[in-house]
C-alpha cells in the first residue's frame, strides 16, 4: 500500500514529464453552440445575446431565427457564458470546459421576468445545482456529465456519482446501489427521454435490486440531468424513494466528431455528426465492450470464470421546418458471467464454494419521440417506446458426491410497450401549467424453480405468461406570485390493471426568497410504487390446489414532507438544509411476522406470501455546504443525519436495515492549467464515512444444527455492521492539440482497501458462523482520444 501510494503522489509530475510538449506560438480556439428558448413553451428567443464572459476584445453572438448560435474563436479552458433577452431574466452558466477535440453545445432556456419593481436590475447567479426541471421544489439537482469523470468516485457513472449528495449512502463500493434517506434501493426510478425504464445497470439485481455493477449510460452520450430525493413533481410516478430523469445529448449537426477511449473498464466508440448537410439532422451513438471480457475473448487471462458486458447508445435527431423534431433513442446491454462450482472439497469454506451459475442478461430500451412547438405558448411532446429484459440465471450445487444438484432456474423474459404525450403551455409569465397521460403495455413470462430448504426441495416458485397494463395521468403548474415568491402544484393518478390497484397522489410546493441570498421551500408529495413483477406471480400449490396470494397487493405508498433552506454566501459559495418526513404505509410484508418489503434487498426465488401490513419512518436532516467550481477549485461537504424504522404485521418498531444514521462525505478538487491552458490536470479526492449496514443476529445453536446461517428475526435488525470509511481519488490529465486532443484518467475507488462486510455465512471449517469480509480497490484507468 505504501508503494501504491508513492506511485499516486508522483503520478502528476510524471504525467508533465511524459506528454508530448505543445508549441506557445498562436492560441488554440473553439466554437461554443447551441439553442435559446423560453422555459416553459420552448419558443426559440430570436436575437438573444450569448457572451463569453472575461475575453478581450468581448466574444459575443446574437441567436438566429431558430434560436440558435454560434461563438467562434473561444480559447480553450474554461469559460463563462451569459446569455440575454429583453424582459428575461439573464442567465449565467459557469465555468463550462472548452477543449479542441470537439464543439461545445450550450443550451440554455430563459424565464420571462415576473418583477414588477420599475428599474430592477436581476443579476444571474453561479446555482449549478438548481433543477432542470421548473416545477421542482426541493430535494432536486442537477448534474452534468463532466462531473461524472471529475468528482472523485463517480467513475463516470451517474449512480456512483450522487453517493457524494446530501441524503444518499451507499450499501457497497462493488454495487453501485444507492440508499436515499433509508429507502430500500429499489424505489429509485430510471427515466431516459422521459420514458421509465429498467434499472440500466450491467448485471442489475446482481447483489442489491436496484444495483449493478456500472451503468449503461456512457459518458459520451449524456446531457444535464436531475436527480430527485424526496417530494419530486407530479409527472414522475411509480417511485418512492428517488427519481433519476436522464437525457441524451444531440449530436453535432455541423461536423463529424469521434472519440475513442481505451480503459480497464471498457473500450469506448463513439461518433456524432450530420446526417445531411444543411437539415440540422445529427447522429449519436456509443459501443463500449468490457477490457475484461475482451482480454478474455483473446485467452489472455487463464481463468474458468467469465465476465464480460457490451452497451450501445444511440440518438438520432431530426428537426423539420413545420412538423416538430423527431428522435430517435435507445440504448441496450448484454452481459454474461460464469463461475463452476469447486470440485475439491477440501477447499469448501462456505456454502458458495460449492455453487456454480450462469447468468445472461441482456436489457434494452428504444423509443422515437416527438416535440413540437405550438405558437408562442405551448409545447407538446409525445413517444412511443419500447423496454425489455432478457434475465437468466441458472446455479447448481455439488453434493458431498460431487454431482451437480439443481439449485436455481430463474428466467424473466419481460417487455413494455409504452405510449405517451404530454403538453405545456405558459398562459402568462407568472403562470405554466403541464399535463401528460401514459399508458403501458406490460408483457411477461416468468419461470422461478429454486430450493427452499434444502438440496430435496427444489420446486417451481413462478411459471407465468401473458400481459396487463397500467395506465399514468399528471398535471402539474407553477405560479409565481412575484420574484420572490412561487407556488408548485398537481397530481399524478395511476392504475396498475394486474392488481387492479390505483392511486392519485397529490403534489405541493412553495419557494420564497425574502431577498437574492436566501431562499427557503417546503415540499409535500404523496408517491406510490407497484413491485416487481414476480412478486405479483407467485405460486402456491396446496392440496393439489393452486392460488395466486400477491395478486391483490395494493401499491405501497409514502408521504414525503420537505421543509428546506439555502443560503448564498457569495456568487460560489453556498449553505443549504433540508429537515425531512417520510411516512411509509401500505407496503407488503408477511402476516404476524418481522418480515416487510420496506427492507428488501435481493430475493432471486422470492416465493412469500405477502398483506399490505406494513408501515416506515425516516426522518431526518441533510446538509450541504458547497463552493462551485471557480478559479480552478471545488469543494462538496454534505453530512446527513438520519433514523430509518419500520413496523411489520408483528406489531413492532424496529430499525430498518439501511438505517446506518449518518453519513458524511468531503469532497474536493483542483485543476492546474498549463501553456494557455493547452494542459490541464485534474486532482480530486472524496473521503466518505457512512454507518454500518442493519443485520439480524444469527441464531448459533440452530445454524450449527442446520450447517447454515439461521437468523433469529423476533429481533429482526438489531444489530449493525461495523461503520466504514472510503477513499476514492482521481487524476485526470488533458492536452489540446490543434484538431484533437486527449485525457489520460486514473479513478481509483477504496483507494485506503477498507473492508467491505458481505454478511453472515455458515463456515465448514471453524463449524461456526462467520461475518465475510472482503477488500476491494476498484482501478480505473484510461485513456481517451477526441478528433
Amino acid at each position: 500500500m505504501k508503494r501504491i501510494l508513492e506511485i499516486l503522489l508522483w503520478l502528476p509530475a510524471l504525467l508533465l514529464l511524459t506528454c508530448t510538449q505543445i508549441t506557445m506560438s498562436q492560441p488554440i480556439t473553439q466554437s461554443i453552440k447551441g439553442h435559446v428558448y423560453e422555459v416553459g413553451s420552448q419558443y426559440p428567443l430570436i436575437g438573444a445575446t450569448v457572451v463569453v464572459l472575461g475575453t478581450e476584445p468581448l466574444i459575443g453572438a446574437a441567436a438566429d431565427l431558430d434560436g440558435n448560435y454560434v461563438l467562434h474563436g473561444v480559447p480553450v479552458g474554461r469559460h463563462s457564458l451569459q446569455f440575454s433577452y429583453i424582459g428575461y431574466d439573464p442567465v449565467v452558466i459557469h465555468e463550462i470546459p472548452v477543449t479542441s477535440g470537439k464543439q461545445v453545445v450550450i443550451d440554455a432556456g430563459l424565464r420571462e421576468s415576473v418583477s414588477e419593481m420599475g428599474g430592477i436590475t436581476v443579476v444571474a447567479g453561479n446555482r449549478k445545482d438548481i433543477p432542470m426541471n421548473s416545477m421542482a421544489t426541493n430535494s432536486a439537482r442537477s448534474f452534468t456529465v463532466e462531473e461524472t469523470r471529475r468528482y472523485a468516485g463517480g467513475l463516470d457513472d451517474p449512480a456512483r456519482l450522487v453517493a457524494a449528495y446530501a441524503g444518499v449512502t451507499v450499501g457497497n463500493v462493488q454495487d453501485n446501489a444507492i440508499i436515499i434517506r433509508g429507502n430500500t434501493p429499489k424505489g429509485v426510478s430510471w427515466r431516459l427521454e422521459g420514458v421509465e425504464i429498467p434499472t440500466p445497470h450491467h448485471f442489475s439485481g446482481a447483489n442489491v435490486a436496484g444495483g449493478g455493477i456500472v451503468t449503461l449510460f456512457s459518458s459520451q452520450m449524456l446531457a444535464n440531468s436531475d436527480f430527485f430525493t424526496s417530494a419530486f413533481p407530479a409527472e414522475y410516478g411509480n417511485a418512492l424513494a428517488g427519481v433519476f430523469d436522464m437525457n441524451l445529448r444531440n449530436g453535432n449537426f455541423d461536423r463529424h466528431e469521434h472519440t475513442v477511449q481505451v480503459g480497464t473498464l471498457g473500450l469506448d466508440v463513439a461518433s456524432e455528426g450530420p446526417i445531411a448537410s444543411g437539415s440540422n439532422a445529427s447522429y449519436l451513438f456509443n459501443y463500449r465492450y468490457s477490457t475484461l471480457g475482451l482480454l478474455t475473448d483473446l485467452n489472455m487471462i487463464p481463468t474458468d470464470q467469465l465476465f464480460k458486458y457490451q452497451d450501445l447508445s444511440f440518438k438520432v435527431n431530426i428537426p423539420t421546418r413545420n412538423a416538430g423534431v423527431f428522435s430517435f433513442w435507445g440504448i441496450g446491454g448484454i452481459d454474461k458471467s460464469t463461475e463452476p462450482g469447486e470440485l475439491d472439497p477440501t477447499k469448501w469454506t462456505i456454502d458458495w464454494d460449492r455453487v456454480g451459475y450462469e447468468w445472461d442478461v441482456l436489457m434494452g430500451a428504444t423509443g422515437i419521440t416527438h416535440s413540437r412547438i405550438i405558437g408562442r405558448q405551448s409545447f407538446i411532446r409525445s413517444t412511443v417506446a419500447f423496454t425489455g429484459i432478457d434475465n437468466s440465471m441458472e446455479t447448481y450445487r455439488l453434493d458431498d458426491d460431487l454431482i451437480p444438484r439443481p439449485d436455481l432456474l430463474a428466467t424473466d423474459r419481460s417487455g413494455k410497450l409504452i405510449i405517451g404525450t404530454s403538453l405545456s403551455h405558459r398562459f402568462s409569465p407568472r403562470y405554466s401549467v403541464q399535463t401528460g397521460i401514459k399508458y403501458n403495455l406490460l408483457m411477461y413470462n416468468i419461470n422461478m424453480n429454486s430450493t427452499i430448504s434444502g438440496p430435496d426441495t427444489y420446486r417451481n416458485i413462478v411459471n407465468e405468461s401473458g400481459n396487463s397494463y397500467s395506465t399514468e395521468f399528471y398535471t402539474q403548474s407553477r405560479y409565481d406570485i412575484n420574484s420572490r415568491f412561487a407556488l408548485n402544484g398537481g397530481i399524478n393518478a395511476q392504475y396498475f390493471a394486474l392488481t387492479d390497484s390505483w392511486s392519485a397522489d397529490p403534489r405541493f410546493g412553495v419557494t420564497w426568497s425574502p431577498n437574492s441570498d436566501h431562499t427557503l421551500s417546503l415540499g409535500y408529495g404523496r408517491h406510490s410504487q407497484a413491485e416487481d413483477m414476480k412478486i405479483y406471480l407467485v405460486r402456491l400449490e396446496e392440496n393439489g390446489n393452486v392460488r395466486y396470494p400477491n395478486k391483490d397487493l395494493g401499491l405501497s405508498k409514502a408521504h414525503h414532507l420537505v421543509l428546506g433552506y439555502d443560503l448564498r454566501l457569495s456568487s460560489n459559495h453556498r449553505v443549504k438544509i433540508e429537515t425531512y418526513f417520510q411516512h411509509l404505509y401500505n407496503a407488503p410484508g408477511i402476516a404476524d411476522s418481522s418480515y416487510s418489503l420496506i427492507n428488501y434487498k435481493q430475493e432471486w426465488a422470492f416465493d412469500k406470501e405477502l398483506r399490505n401490513n406494513s408501515i416506515g419512518r425516516n426522518v431526518g436532516v441533510d446538509v450541504t455546504f458547497e463552493r462551485f467550481l471557480n478559479n480552478n477549485y471545488y469543494y462538496l461537504l454534505t453530512g446527513s443525519l438520519f433514523d430509518s424504522r419500520y413496523k411489520a404485521d408483528d406489531g413492532i418498531w424496529r430499525n430498518t436495515r439501511f438505517n446506518k444514521r449518518y453519513v458524511v462525505n468531503a469532497l474536493i478538487g483542483r485543476e492546474f492549467t498549463f501553456q494557455q491552458s493547452r494542459k490541464v490536470l485534474g486532482v480530486n479526492a472524496r473521503v466518505n464515512f457512512v454507518g454500518g449496514e442493519r443485520v439480524s443476529p444469527i441464531w448459533l445453536e440452530e445454524s450449527i444444527r442446520q450447517e447454515k446461517e439461521v437468523f433469529d428475526e423476533t429481533s429482526a435488525f438489531s444489530n449493525q455492521l461495523p461503520s466504514i470509511t472510503y477513499v476514492d481519488l482521481s487524476v485526470t490529465y488533458r492536452i489540446n492539440y490543434r484538431s484533437y486532443s486527449t485525457v489520460l484518467a486514473l479513478q481509483i475507488k477504496n483507494l485506503l482497501g477498507a473492508p467491505i462486510y458481505e454478511g453472515y455465512n455458515y463456515n465448514y471449517t471453524t463449524g461456526t458462523v462467520q461475518l465475510d469480509t472482503n477488500v476491494a480497490i476498484i482501478p480505473g484507468l484510461s485513456y481517451k482520444v477526441e478528433f
